[in-house]
């Protein structure tokens, strides 16, 4: 298929684009089916994508940022998957300097603007992997070029992990003017500490949106689903392993479920 993707992009993607970027209501149907397209080429026919011009990838990347910027549940999550298999690739490949270089910053400040909408707490546990991606990526020694341009930023940063540091700093002091430096400083250096341990990044992630303001006052049950899920399946499990607790016809609408 690697031949005919670039011709299946000619025929449907600039059409269904301007059909669904208008707004986020307008043809369903099409927007997941979509953004499905683009995470099957993504997952079974990445050498595609990377053949595709620099203009036709920053659609593939544009579609990606619209699909997970949807508060319908089921697009953003096809959304956030794909982002996060089109980042794992990348970092495997030959481009990944080059990708990097081009979409690491716009990606990090889009998935902290949904993880800092109250619209988009389902995501919680996805925005959390992108994110432990990211800053991994560039404390692991991978990118061997600067991620900011010398042209326009006059300090020399040692490293990328130093200017991520700092940039994530600036990017969310002004998303949360409401909170000291001390405090956001000390977030974004938790991140960094934190990043080999998905579930202490994601509980440092999740007291921090709890504490501030915009959802202090709100139901965040959402960014516990993941953990409710676990002790619901426990406990079913505990039921199941106690003769007669669950009737055998329970059991039986289950499996049918799944």
């Amino acid at each position: 298929m690697i031949d005919d993707v670039p011709r299946l992009f000619e025929a449907v993607f600039q059409c269904t684009l301007e059909m669904i970027t208008k707004n986020f209501e307008d043809y369903p149907e099409h927007r997941l089916k979509f953004f499905s397209l683009l995470r099957a080429i993504a997952t079974h026919c990445f050498a595609a994508l990377i053949r595709l011009s620099s203009q036709q990838l920053k659609l593939v990347m544009d579609s990606i940022i619209w699909a997970f910027r949807h508060t319908e549940r089921n697009i953003a999550e096809t959304g956030l998957n794909l982002l996060l298999e089109m980042l794992k690739n990348f970092q495997a490949s030959e481009f990944c300097n080059q990708f990097y270089r081009t979409y690491f910053l716009s990606i990090e400040q889009e998935i902290f603007a949904v993880l800092t909408d109250t619209f988009h707490k389902p995501g919680f546990k996805l925005h959390v992997l992108v994110l432990q991606h990211l800053f991994c990526l560039v404390e692991c020694g991978l990118l061997t070029e600067p991620l900011w341009d010398a042209a326009t930023v006059s300090y020399p940063y040692p490293n990328n992990g130093m200017f991520v540091r700092e940039y994530t700093i600036k990017l969310l002091s002004t998303s949360f003017p409401n909170m000291t430096a001390a405090e956001v400083t000390q977030f974004v250096n938790g991140l960094f500490d934190s990043r080999n341990d998905l579930s202490t990044f994601k509980n440092h992630i999740r007291d921090f949106l709890v504490q501030s303001k915009e959802f202090s006052a709100q139901d965040n049950k959402d960014l516990y689903a993941e953990e409710a899920a676990l002790q619901r399946e426990r406990e079913r499990q505990r039921m199941l392993s106690i003769p007669g607790l669950i009737a055998p016809n329970e059991i039986q609408d289950e499996m049918l479920d799944s």
